[in-house]
Formats: structure tokens, C-alpha cells, sequence
């Protein structure tokens, strides 16, 4: 998962310390599902992650390519 995270510029773990956590995993099934809004996926931060939403949706912007996600999604199954 952290690699197809890297490849699509997304600094995810910079941010979660873990990203099969609860915020970690519901924001990697939205990305998968396609929701592209980074605000939007902030916002399903667990309130006892250090990270502020602002933080989260600064390192959810990235370059969604198609075989990315794909990567993404095998890798979440």
C-alpha cells in the first residue's frame, strides 16, 4: 500500500502513523471507491489522530493514476 501511496505522491504516512489504522483504512477505501476531494476524506479523521484535517487534506493531494488506485485496491484485498 505504501508504495502505490508513493507512486501517486500521496505522503500519507507522513501524517498517520499508522495507515492501517481506523482513519488510515477509511480514507484508503474512499480513495479506492474514487472519491478524489481531499477535504472531504480529512474529514473521516478519528478525533484521537494528532493530525489536524488541514494536515491530512495538504498530503492527500496527489496524481490518482488509474493503475495506482488498481495497485491501491489489490493491495487493500
Amino acid at each position: 500500500m505504501q508504495k502505490a501511496l508513493q507512486q501517486m505522491n500521496v505522503p500519507l504516512t507522513q501524517v498517520l502513523s499508522d495507515i492501517t489504522g481506523e482513519t488510515g483504512l477509511a480514507i484508503l477505501r474512499q480513495i479506492v471507491a474514487g472519491d478524489r476531494d481531499p477535504l472531504a476524506r480529512a474529514q473521516l479523521r478519528d478525533p484521537r489522530c494528532r493530525s489536524t484535517a488541514e494536515e491530512i487534506a495538504k498530503a492527500l493531494t496527489g496524481n490518482y493514476r488509474p493503475e495506482h488506485v488498481f495497485a491501491l485496491k489489490q493491495a487493500l484485498a
